[in-house]
């Protein structure tokens, strides 16, 4: 039978930076940073204690810009977590201020590894993962090393960091949902780059996804179809938007001009840590800022070390693919940026 490429409102439908509840309907937003767009919409839809806290996040997001990289964790951090708290009010969730995750240092060489984040049960992070559907991770503990492993906008810097380190990003492209012409059978499907094909490619990108040949490309898909009938759009719709949530937990987009996507292998040593890159950046940007705020010298030191380029990445990078995070969440809204990060 004939394949087609899903189209929704008259548009090829591809993957969304949203995770919760994705609009596939409206067209992309491009816009340099989503800060005004975003206080519009919350504006329009009467939502002031969010636009509150979105303004707080921007008036902190700007004050990161002129600071260095030993004082920039600690605005960057309170951006986050306003940023964060917007997303919560906009969306009527219980706020209960506390942050939801704490951390300490392991005494020794100053290393990533010896810096701990605690996760909690209660508070601004574990709101979010409640509303993004994701575990809480409550009284579990990981290592900012762990934490940045899993971050595709730094990776590249983690990689020349620590040499020997597993990829555990697969750059897709050409992502687009395919469904068959006489049937309700719709799925996922993308392009993989040759360089990343070898003969541990079909091993590490399972479960879940096969690799198959067309037309001399490799292509991979999901394995797991959903439904799809242009007779029952809405209900269609509604299984669409929760197996690309499913779909989402593998493959994180860098924000950028037309976003990039990566799917994350399935190695060992990364199962316990699930969580969305949103979850992740604002965990590791808070023991960051504890660093800036309470022992600066030893944050200085962080800096004279083998992992200091990656750690300047991280601080200049994640405030901007955090914030087009949490305003794709709060609107819905695919946002694209007109240049590169």
């Amino acid at each position: 039978m004939p394949l087609h490429k899903l189209n929704i409102a008259g548009k090829n439908v591809r993957l969304h930076g949203c995770l919760r509840s994705p609009d596939f309907r409206t067209s992309r937003v491009l816009c340099s940073d989503p800060w005004d767009f975003v206080a519009l919409w919350l504006k329009r839809a009467h939502q002031d204690e969010a636009l509150f806290y979105w303004e707080q996040a921007k008036h902190f997001y700007n004050a990161s810009l002129a600071l260095p990289e030993v004082s920039a964790p600690l605005t960057s951090y309170y951006c986050f977590l306003n940023a964060t708290k917007a997303l919560l009010s906009s969306k009527n969730c219980i706020i209960i201020e506390s942050h939801g995750v704490g951390g300490r240092a392991i005494e020794g060489n100053k290393s990533l590894s010896n810096e701990v984040v605690d996760f909690q049960g209660s508070g601004i992070l574990p709101a979010m993962c409640k509303y993004l559907a994701e575990p809480d991770n409550a009284g579990k503990s990981f290592t900012l090393k762990q934490i940045l492993w899993q971050m595709p906008f730094i990776h590249r810097a983690y990689c020349l960091s620590y040499k020997g380190t597993t990829e555990l990003f697969i750059p897709l492209t050409e992502n687009c949902f395919m469904r068959k012409d006489g049937s309700y059978e719709a799925w996922f499907q993308a392009q993989v780059h040759p360089r990343y094909l070898n003969a541990h490619t079909k091993r590490i990108i399972e479960p879940g996804f096969e690799l198959f040949n067309q037309h001399g490309h490799t292509l991979i898909r999901r394995k797991r179809r959903f439904k799809w009938s242009g007779r029952a759009i809405e209900d269609s719709i509604s299984k669409f938007i929760s197996y690309h949530k499913q779909i989402r937990r593998r493959i994180i987009p860098i924000f950028s001009n037309e976003n990039r996507w990566y799917l994350k292998k399935s190695v060992a040593n990364h199962d316990d840590l699930s969580n969305s890159q949103l979850v992740l950046i604002f965990a590791a940007m808070h023991r960051l800022s504890e660093l800036s705020r309470y022992d600066p010298i030893a944050l200085a030191a962080h800096f004279n070390v083998n992992h200091n380029w990656l750690l300047m990445e991280f601080i200049r990078s994640a405030a901007g693919q955090f914030v087009y995070g949490i305003a794709s969440e709060i609107t819905g809204l695919e946002f694209i940026r007109p240049d590169s990060f």
